[in-house]
């Protein structure tokens, strides 16, 4: 499948649009999309979302035989997958010229500049060493994969950890989990990628570009830095040369974001080791940050009740009161199913759960109100209560009086005579003088 191709009005529109340091999503020209970062139950496996772009990293391990050349040293390789899976003009069989590229930005970034303690790896000189193997795998592409790739290769890295190993002669024997604990990878810094499309002639860089953004830009800089502002790698890639000026603040601009990204890493990996050893859940299901109105829907269902019933001046209210129907304005009288009985003296809250509380309002009406866990009110304050109050009484003694006028005009004989001028019930009894 192709990829589609963009018309002249989207072109315009896009250029014209950051000219006026206006973005499509609504961001600033240096504003980054949200990050998140889970991990796999299985160390060094990560998923990283940067807006709605996905990449899945992975990391891997084999006792190889060294290099001729280094064999002292262990051996690191990068490949990154860009399928039909990321986007539908991707090819399955083959690499693309962008997936050729995702793979020497990474190698550069974090092979070339040594971020990997390679020596650590080995295990026997001129023998035995340790292999590590990144897979990156683009879940979706939205734009800068580059630096989501990068992020998740670097994570999974930090996250990593490889068996331990015993050496008895020429035999070396790799133990499970079980048997010791894995060992951490040693990282002496950590370089990320940080991507900037290029606008108006060399003279406007956006950071972060949307997939629209990429297409439209007259070129595209990615800088490789790490957290102590060094440069691992530098790429600039279209039709515009960017001038010394612009490099520059973009650089420092990317020194800025590194140094946030790593202390997001650290900051993640600290908290998923203390899940562990806490013997707390991990993994995908658990880690993936979700939506808030989807967190907030799903505890508003948590939250049974039990249906309850209200006394009325020291007596219980039934449904069969003088033959009265259900009106639609009396469906505050019962609020669900609860998970407790009501208290019946007014106006005194009760608890239903740890995070609940019914307080009554009317004579027939409660509310349901979450509270602090101090036990006060963070929804409801004490005025716009009394305000229910009043409201509620006027409109519980408005749908008395219609229920009650329907019942007369129904039944007269079995409820008798009422007063429709007033909101209290009257009982007439007529006498042989009378009549």
């Amino acid at each position: 499948m192709k990829e589609r191709v963009l018309t002249n009005n989207e072109k315009s529109f896009v250029q014209k649009a950051i000219l006026e340091s206006i973005r499509i999503d609504g961001r600033t020209l240096d504003e980054f999309r949200k990050l998140r970062i889970s991990f796999g139950s299985e160390w060094g496996l990560v998923l990283v979302i940067l807006g709605e772009t996905r990449a899945l990293a992975r990391v891997t391990c084999e006792v190889v035989e060294p290099k001729a050349t280094r064999p002292n040293e262990g051996m690191l390789f990068v490949n990154v997958e860009l399928g039909p899976m990321a986007a539908p003009h991707f090819d399955g069989g083959r690499q693309s010229d962008e997936c050729v590229q995702l793979n020497r930005i990474l190698e550069r970034a974090l092979k070339d500049s040594g971020c990997v303690d390679l020596e650590s790896l080995c295990l026997v000189s001129e023998e035995k060493v340790w292999t590590l193997r990144v897979d990156v795998t683009v879940l979706n592409h939205e734009g800068n994969t580059i630096d989501c790739c990068s992020i998740a290769a670097l994570t999974a890295l930090a996250h990593f950890k490889r068996p331990d190993i015993t050496v008895d002669g020429e035999n070396v024997i790799v133990h499970t989990m079980e048997e010791k604990d894995p060992i951490k990878v040693t990282l002496f810094h950590y370089p990320i990628c940080v991507s900037y499309g290029i606008f108006n002639h060399g003279k406007i860089a956006i950071a972060d570009p949307t997939y629209l953004e990429e297409r439209v830009a007259e070129a595209k800089m990615v800088i490789g830095i790490n957290s102590y502002g060094e440069l691992c790698g530098l790429h600039l890639g279209g039709t515009t040369l960017t001038s010394a000026e612009l490099l520059l603040r973009t650089s420092s601009k990317a020194s800025k974001r590194a140094r946030l990204v790593v202390e997001k890493i650290k900051a993640a990996i600290q908290k998923d080791n203390d899940d562990r050893e806490k013997g707390l859940p991990v993994g995908f299901a658990e880690g993936i940050e979700r939506n808030e109105t989807t967190v907030h829907a799903q505890d508003r269902m948590q939250v049974r009740l039990k249906r309850f019933k209200l006394k009325i001046d020291g007596e219980e209210r039934t449904e069969s009161d003088c033959g009265e129907e259900t009106d639609p304005d009396d469906a505050m009288e019962t609020i669900g199913e609860t998970s407790g009985e009501v208290n019946n003296e007014p106006d005194e809250p009760m608890a239903v759960d740890d995070s609940e509380t019914v307080v009554k309002v009317g004579e027939t009406a409660a509310v349901l109100i979450p509270v602090n866990k101090d036990n006060s009110n963070q929804w409801v304050t004490e005025e716009e209560l009394m305000q229910a109050k009043v409201n509620t009484g006027k409109k519980r003694s408005k749908a008395g009086l219609k229920r009650k006028k329907k019942s007369l005009l129904s039944r007269p004989e079995q409820c008798g005579f009422i007063d429709v001028e007033s909101s209290e019930e009257e009982t007439v009894t007529l006498t042989s003088s009378d009549i």
